[in-house]
């Protein structure tokens, strides 16, 4: 049976509408995303690291990663940011124009991913899922050569599955999980290696 819950890129689509004003706050983007927003807020922050990007950007998107699980984990309704980001404003306009133009794929994601299992994805279990991106984005924000793609990968689809309630979609955000925390450690296991093999060869140990 097909869910009548609104879908993440109507609710996103109705929030950018609703407002007559031409800029809108990041507050009022929050307010009006609702238990969604730690999903959407997550997902944006991780997509950069879903593909090759200049060196430094893991770190920056993470950060904010790391706050928004972190309230997640310890069981906020919705993100909490200071008044004077949540009173930042962006275009609405151009925030509207650039969702409209993403539709098209986030309509493809939204037939990937539907409510199902949702007793996975709230109450306690949406704790843990809090606590699995807060672990996930600690290792996005280390500078690890290559070990940051796949982090941000298990965090995106995490995140798809916060947003559409998905339990099936968050159990295989948890294995990308445990591959990608198991190629990220490998990757610094190998650079402490040849950083003491260096130290070896340059002092002589």
């Amino acid at each position: 049976m097909m869910s009548d819950q609104p879908r993440t890129c109507d609710i996103l689509i109705a929030t950018l509408e609703k407002s007559d004003e031409p800029r809108l706050s990041i507050g009022a983007l929050i307010d009006g995303l609702g238990e969604r927003a730690f999903g959407i807020l997550m997902l944006l922050c991780a997509l950069p690291n879903c593909v090759p990007a200049p060196p430094g950007t893991s770190t920056i998107t993470g950060l904010p990663i790391v706050v928004f699980s972190a309230q997640l984990l310890f069981g906020s309704d919705r993100p909490w940011l200071p008044n004077f980001l949540r009173d930042r404003s962006v275009p609405r306009a151009d925030l509207l124009s650039i969702v409209r133009k993403a539709e098209p794929y986030i309509r493809k994601l939204e037939r990937l991913s539907r409510p199902r299992l949702a007793s996975l994805v709230t109450g306690t279990p949406e704790r843990l899922a809090g606590l699995v991106v807060l672990l996930l984005s600690i290792i996005l924000v280390l500078p690890v050569p290559l070990g940051n793609l796949f982090p941000a990968i298990a965090i995106a689809i995490i995140s798809v599955a916060l947003m559409e309630q998905d339990g099936i979609a968050l159990l295989v955000g948890y294995v990308a999980a445990v591959a990608s925390s198991a190629v990220a450690f490998a990757v610094i296991a190998v650079m402490v290696e040849f950083t003491l093999h260096l130290i070896q060869r340059l002092f002589g140990l």
